[in-house]
């Protein structure tokens, strides 16, 4: 595994703040725009970003069916079914609980990606991390139940789906996609755009724009400019260079940023449950990822 070098680090923080600042965005904009709506628009103006940029480079989509087929794999999986989960599940569940359950998709990563990735396989550490991760993930939800939030159980099983969504793309582009990270964000945006329009049509979601507030469609554009076409972008770039446990690690910072998010702009609480469950997934899938890594590491260079 190659080393990060600082413009990885700097990007990997970018991406890092445009995800963390999306949820509280969907949360608001959900508020007057059915998720459907919301998503189908933000995949469109991102495609229609990238595309442009993608053109501008002078580059193109391939024609070969391969390519198309690693296109509609990844838009599915790191952009339609994650995105529409993430929305349809913040209906019911605030931006920081929300932010919070997406910090386990290193624990799904470090899984799938130490049986499918031969680079990345599991150590006791990452065991140790998985299991507490794990562990985190039933004190945020399981009390959280007990506690009379069961009506948010619904959305949180689909925001956990989409955690599972994010990992399996994270292995598989780290795995088997070998096109230009460009290229790559354009057509799978692309794809992931027309599915979720054909899902918001067939719906019948477009019936509510007219009654849509001006703040929902400023969410729908910051969006698909920064948290789709920018985050697209930067995630098809770093992926292949520091791999998909690695560069799962985003996550850490995504239940930070978003749960101050959710408590500064949106005045939502941060009760002692949550931040115990926080310190936990968070701490528990460093160990994995991190310490494990930095041991693995410093074993291979003495070789």
């Amino acid at each position: 595994m190659r080393k990060a070098s600082v413009w990885d680090v700097v990007l990997w923080l970018a991406l890092a703040a445009m995800w963390s600042s999306s949820y509280g965005v969907i949360k608001l904009a959900v508020a007057s725009l059915p998720p459907s709506v919301l998503v189908a628009g933000r995949l469109a103006i991102g495609a229609a970003v990238l595309f442009v940029v993608l053109r501008a480079r002078g580059m193109a989509l391939s024609r070969a069916p391969r390519d198309w087929l690693a296109y509609g794999i990844t838009g599915l999986l790191g952009s339609a079914m994650p995105f529409l989960l993430i929305t349809w599940g913040e209906q019911a569940v605030d931006s920081a609980l929300a932010s919070i359950l997406m910090g386990t998709v290193p624990v799904l990563t470090l899984l799938l990606a130490s049986w499918l990735v031969p680079e990345e396989r599991m150590t006791p550490r990452t065991l140790i991390g998985v299991l507490g991760g794990l562990a985190g993930v039933i004190l945020l939800v399981g009390p959280a139940a007990l506690a009379g939030l069961g009506a948010q159980l619904g959305g949180q099983g689909a925001i956990l789906a989409a955690t599972l969504s994010y990992a399996m793309s994270n292995v598989y582009i780290r795995r088997w996609v070998r096109r230009p990270a460009l290229e790559m964000a354009a057509g799978s945006t692309l794809v992931a755009a027309l599915v979720i329009s054909a899902v918001a049509a067939g719906s019948g979601g477009w019936r509510a724009i007219p009654a849509a507030e001006s703040a929902a469609w400023a969410g729908m554009v910051y969006l698909g400019v920064v948290s789709s076409a920018c985050a697209t972008l930067i995630y098809f770039h770093l992926v292949p260079r520091l791999g998909a446990t690695r560069m799962s690690q985003v996550n850490f910072l995504i239940p930070v940023g978003g749960t101050a998010i959710g408590a500064l702009v949106l005045g939502e609480a941060l009760d002692p449950h949550r931040a115990v469950a926080l310190a936990v997934i968070l701490g528990s899938v460093w160990l994995g990822t991190g310490a494990g890594r930095s041991r693995a590491s410093r074993a291979q260079s003495a070789l």
